[in-house]
């Protein structure tokens, strides 16, 4: 397999070559923000959408970047194009770069912006035929202050450390819960339930990401006549769910068939998850 090219504050270099300073803040503090998307057939599933959160992001953590978002997108696709892959992960990431030591931010300093194409890793069908099991974690969300809404941040420590946490129960993914105990979203998921044919999810806030693939999830919905509640949900409605799954631009939309070693419904993935999906898969095939 040939090796990666990456895109490095202007520049393509092949993967071992690609290197950032000590000083950069997104290594010392994990001071940056990230947007990971899925190529299909050499087409990145909405992309203007992952930039668009981007951007929003970009000017909430005031950091600034010289590309508009037309050439970002440009960009990402000669990136893509370079590595000559069609079904591929991409990763942007952009921290503010090298500064000195201290919380001081410096607006003048040249931010770090690196883009990296990996083959897609095929995830096990056997999760997709039966679903997964999830382990939910309470008074694990956390926030950015004054935020009304999450942002992808850097800064993954505790999403790290919940998933290794999850693992360790034999679970693919935890599910964080608030102080109040609210369920907010996966470790790197958004999480959906089905109660008497309603699809139900989080409604988002400062402890949620708006994810690209739940998006699409409420966008096939609404076109397929499902009932959609953006609510509060508790592990108690979860574990008495007809229906489980979780969403990601990696996973697509996959099956809960355990949460706290509850099972979901009959166990099996349900009638809507799999409509869903079937008809996701339609819109990235191009079938659709």
């Amino acid at each position: 397999m040939a090796e990666s090219i990456v895109f490095l504050n202007g520049l393509f270099m092949p993967l071992p070559l690609a290197r950032v300073s000590v000083t950069d803040r997104g290594f010392s503090y994990g001071d940056g923000l990230f947007e990971t998307m899925r190529s299909y057939q050499g087409k990145i599933f909405r992309l203007e959408a992952h930039l668009e959160r981007l951007y929003q992001s970009l000017d909430l953590i005031y950091l600034s970047v010289s590309m508009t978002p037309g050439e970002m997108k440009t960009v990402v696709g000669e990136t893509l194009l370079k590595n000559r892959q069609s079904n591929c992960m991409i990763r942007l990431t952009v921290s503010r770069g090298e500064q000195s030591a201290g919380f001081h931010i410096d607006p003048d300093a040249a931010p770090t912006l690196v883009i990296i194409v990996r083959p897609m890793e095929e995830l096990p069908e056997d999760w997709y035929e039966h679903g997964i099991d999830i382990s939910l974690f309470p008074e694990t969300a956390q926030k950015v202050g004054g935020f009304s809404r999450s942002i992808k941040s850097c800064n993954f420590l505790n999403n790290i450390l919940i998933r290794e946490q999850a693992q360790r129960r034999n679970s693919t993914e935890g599910i964080l819960m608030d102080d109040r105990g609210r369920v907010t979203e996966g470790t790197t998921s958004n999480i959906f339930i089905v109660k008497q044919g309603t699809l139900m999810t989080p409604e988002i806030n400062e402890h949620i990401l708006p994810g690209i693939t739940r998006q699409a999830v409420l966008d096939i919905a609404l076109l397929k006549g499902i009932p959609v509640a953006r609510q509060t949900i508790t592990p108690e409605d979860i574990y008495h769910a007809e229906e489980v799954f979780i969403t990601n631009s990696r996973i697509e939309i996959l099956p809960v068939r355990r949460a706290d070693e509850k099972t979901i419904g009959d166990g099996n993935p349900g009638p809507i998850t799999r409509l869903l999906h079937e008809e996701f898969l339609k819109i990235v095939e191009g079938r659709n």
